[in-house]
């Protein structure tokens, strides 16, 4: 699938990534996948610009020291669960499954920790996301590591993955 070549209307807000854009709408590939659109003129905010309507985020949400607490999700492994993609937090570097995994354990982090940004711990991926706001930012380089092993499967851990794995993503 390739871009979607309209320009987003909120495109102060988007990012000109394939498949990362929150103003588009998710589309389900043949094989099951969602994947999205994302608009080619759109330009990324930085974290701290303000946005109309938007409260303009702390410098104490993105900490670029903070250390990676794993190589995948820390809660899922302390309780034998499965992930399908990772998260960062930008503010301690806890490591937590994405929104489509079962647990969902990064936006859970982020509301009783009150760390609202997190980045992806995909290989390849350097994208931003406010949960407060809902929207994508840019960020400053974390602390490596930015992704977790190349080794580990997707989705992971190695040896915890149902076979009906993507029956039960949210």
């Amino acid at each position: 699938m390739g871009w979607d070549r309209r320009t987003c209307s909120r495109s102060s807000l988007c990012i000109t990534q394939p498949l990362v854009c929150e103003h588009t709408r998710w589309l389900h590939s043949s094989r099951g996948h969602r994947t999205r659109r994302a608009p080619v003129n759109c330009t990324p905010r930085a974290v701290g610009a303000p946005v109309p309507d938007s409260p303009q985020i702390g410098s104490s949400s993105i900490d670029p020291t903070a250390l990676p607490t794993g190589d995948g999700c820390v809660d899922c492994l302390a309780d034998g669960g499965w992930w399908l993609h990772l998260r960062r937090c930008a503010a301690c570097g806890h490591i937590g499954c994405c929104e489509s995994s079962p647990q969902q354990h990064a936006s859970s982090h982020a509301r009783t920790e009150a760390h609202p940004i997190i980045q992806s711990y995909e290989p390849g991926e350097t994208w931003f996301w406010d949960y407060a706001d809902g929207e994508y930012l840019d960020g400053p380089p974390l602390a490596p590591p930015h992704h977790h092993p190349t080794s580990q499967p997707t989705p992971g851990p190695a040896g915890r993955v149902p076979a009906n794995w993507r029956d039960l993503l949210n």
